[in-house]
């Protein structure tokens, strides 16, 4: 485990022993407690199993996907193009998917 996480996860003990130590003093009844030991659990859980966190947009590799369509012209001009468009993206559409394919399952792969 990364330093970050277990340090994370020793300040979560530290501070969870703590709320326990004063839930017991101020005689929280079964119900906080359980509630508690659920949050302080979980809070655990999420720090073991914590990844790279995921952002609105955010696309793994280099290529930032199949470019936006944007037209500019007379309506059939732009129908024209989004015809174009909606080819060549479905054409790039399954060339990405035989290439996850190949490497997923060995199937679809091209020389």
């Amino acid at each position: 485990m990364k330093e970050k996480t277990i340090t994370r996860i020793m300040l979560t003990s530290a501070i969870l022993m703590c709320v326990f130590w004063v839930s017991h003093t101020r005689a929280l009844g079964q119900t906080e407690e359980g509630i508690l030991y659920g949050l302080g659990i979980y809070k655990v859980w999420d720090i073991i199993n914590e990844e790279e966190e995921w952002k609105s947009g955010q696309v793994y590799g280099s290529e930032q996907g199949f470019p936006p369509f944007r037209c500019q012209g007379d309506s059939i001009k732009c129908a024209y193009e989004r015809g174009l468009y909606e080819r060549e993206r479905e054409e790039w559409e399954d060339r990405k998917q035989k290439a996850y394919e190949c490497g997923r399952t060995g199937r679809n792969c091209e020389d």
